[in-house]
């Protein structure tokens, strides 16, 4: 019996050929496992899905980075009292540092895999290699181009890694970005077109807005046109013009129109979206649940960042005596429950509408400036005050108080709100932050009144990533910087006649404009801080400004440093890659 088990295992040993590695090779039959999970089209319908959901993850649904790329930058002032820290905001071990480092290598990571295993996905034909291959290099260019506006210079890994790696270096921003051109040009012609995807998937205009903006960004204005004008000429999309979906019998304007509820996808009959990241309300993994608190991931925390708290404001009577007017949190055009820890600056919130105060962007629908008093007892029992707000709106532009009357905001002795509105607690806001008057049911304490429940402060929208204003307002900056001003100002009146504003002439074409523009049209959308760092304006903007930044209101009495134009490499990053040098930006 022992000499047939030996012969057997000689046979055998002849048979392989003597080749260990292959005789002791495990193969999975019956469970999925990384040698046999990148064959199906199925297989890699999942390995995209999950780039569809570090996106979503990195721009909305961690609720301590939701706003890092908007509070960095020109827009708002982000904390009562003022008091800045950028230097520990943005220190090499600190949690924003590693987290844009960590979730764009996960993304770039994730899509490196799906490029490299697709030469031996036999269960695919050759166009379904092409477009598989066009979505991870789309979300490949958009790690990089993320990492190389927050970062600069940094490591450019283009193939699966699957061994330890440590010994990366960083390569220039010009060659990153130049990766980044490539791969969405690729991604340009092989997507589909987007009458042929599915809401929420990328498709050929969504590539061409990366494009067009990273072109910007490498100077080449021209690739920039080219790519912005096949997403503007493009047959399947249009601005939306006149009043449309889910509230268009309620009061309101096509602006409004544009971000509330199930009113971002193409099934809704919009037209501009372009690519529109997906939420779906206590669905498992659609990214918002009516039942959890901020500590969970997963929701849209946008307006309780972005909406005032208004229950913090009060009317002080010359005998002392406090009044409330407002009860929070309620679904109104109040601000759900907002707690304002970002509210606008004085250029967002006066100085970019100063041509055209009129402008359909600021709009009582889309930036409401007065609010319709909760505690209507109060005034009828104080006719002085009653005689200041005779419609029943405390209006933040007109309403003057009568004398001796004062006002205050915030907790504890809180600020006083005479000589210092707006402020978190009193302020006007984006309304694409709210779903006023239609919150989930499940959101309601009492619907008739629109209480909301303590769990409430998400925005409960699909969110724009790309939308076709943004194709103009690219194109603009292009021709600013080839001298076209005419062609420039042409664009944005397109924008302007949608908002029925007033329109622009050629002779105020200039990039300081087209910034003005896109807080305009964009508040709220565009991630400010990439923005301003592409176009070399970050630290002119930030000082002149955003009085949050300044020497009397940091921690360190410092005003803002231009070394904090780009973030720290993460010291974890820096001491995980033991076998090579990632060189720190200068001035950590």
């Amino acid at each position: 019996m022992k000499k047939i088990y030996i012969i057997s295992m000689v046979a055998a040993m002849l048979l392989t050929g003597c080749n260990e590695d292959k005789f002791l090779e495990e193969k999975a039959l019956d469970f999925n496992s990384a040698s046999n999970s990148y064959n199906t089209a199925a297989d890699y319908d999942a390995a995209i899905t999950e780039l569809y959901y570090l996106t979503r993850e990195e721009f909305y649904t961690t609720y301590d980075r939701t706003t890092d790329l908007s509070k960095f930058a020109d827009m708002w002032i982000t904390a009562d009292p003022l008091q800045s820290n950028v230097t520990a905001d943005l220190s090499p071990s600190g949690a924003i540092a590693k987290f844009y480092w960590d979730e764009n290598y996960k993304l770039i990571a994730q899509a490196n895999t799906v490029i490299s295993r697709l030469g031996n996905a036999t269960g695919l034909t050759d166009e379904q290699k092409k477009e598989y291959e066009a979505k991870a290099r789309f979300f490949r260019a958009l790690g990089y181009r993320t990492l190389s506006y927050l970062y600069g210079d940094v490591p450019l890994q283009l193939e699966e890694v699957t061994e330890p790696k440590t010994d990366y270096a960083r390569e220039s921003k010009d060659k990153v970005l130049a990766q980044v051109l490539e791969d969405l040009e690729f991604a340009a012609i092989n997507l589909p077109e987007i009458n042929q995807v599915r809401d929420g998937e990328i498709s050929k205009p969504a590539a061409n807005m990366l494009l067009a903006e990273v072109a910007l960004a490498t100077g080449a204005n021209d690739r920039a046109i080219s790519a912005a004008t096949a997403v503007i000429s493009n047959p399947n999309l249009k601005l939306m013009t006149q009043r449309f979906g889910s509230q268009a019998n309620e009061e309101g304007d096509v602006f409004y129109d544009l971000f509330r509820p199930n009113n971002q996808n193409r099934a809704s009959g919009n037209t501009e979206g372009i690519w529109v990241i997906q939420f779906e309300t206590n669905v498992e993994g659609g990214g918002n649940n009516t039942s959890h608190f901020f500590w969970n991931p997963g929701s849209f925390w946008g307006e309780r960042f972005f909406a005032p708290q208004v229950d913090k404001f009060q009317i002080i009577k010359p005998d002392g005596t406090r009044l409330q007017l407002f009860n929070w949190p309620i679904g109104d055009m109040t601000g759900g429950r907002g707690i304002g820890t970002h509210y606008a600056v004085e250029h967002l919130y006066n100085g970019i509408w100063a041509a055209d105060f009129n402008d359909m962007r600021n709009s009582e629908y889309n930036w409401p400036r007065r609010f319709k008093i909760h505690r209507t007892n109060v005034l009828d029992d104080n006719p002085e005050l009653k005689a200041a707000m005779p419609d029943g709106y405390f209006d933040l532009e007109h309403t003057v108080l009568p004398k001796g009357y004062t006002m205050e905001t915030g907790f504890g002795g809180g600020v006083n709100a005479t000589t210092q509105l707006p402020n978190r607690f009193m302020c006007g806001y984006s309304t694409k932050m709210t779903t006023p008057f239609h919150y989930p049911d499940a959101q309601y304490q009492n619907k008739n009144t629109y209480q909301l429940a303590g769990t409430a402060g998400k925005t409960y929208t699909d969110q724009y990533f790309f939308r076709l204003a943004e194709a103009y307002l690219l194109r603009a900056e292009a021709y600013v910087n080839t001298g076209k001003k005419a062609e420039a100002a042409a664009d944005i009146n397109v924008l302007h006649e949608r908002a029925k504003a007033a329109p622009c002439s050629p002779e105020e074409m200039s990039i300081d404009y087209i910034l003005d523009e896109r807080l305009r049209e964009l508040t709220c959308e565009e991630k400010r801080r990439l923005t301003l760092a592409r176009v070399g304006k970050l630290s002119e903007y930030i000082k002149k400004y955003n009085p949050y930044f300044s020497a009397s209101h940091s921690a360190d009495g410092k005003d803002y440093d231009a070394h904090f134009d780009l973030f720290p490499i993460p010291l974890s990053a820096i001491q995980a890659n033991k076998d090579g040098v990632l060189e720190q930006n200068p001035g950590y």
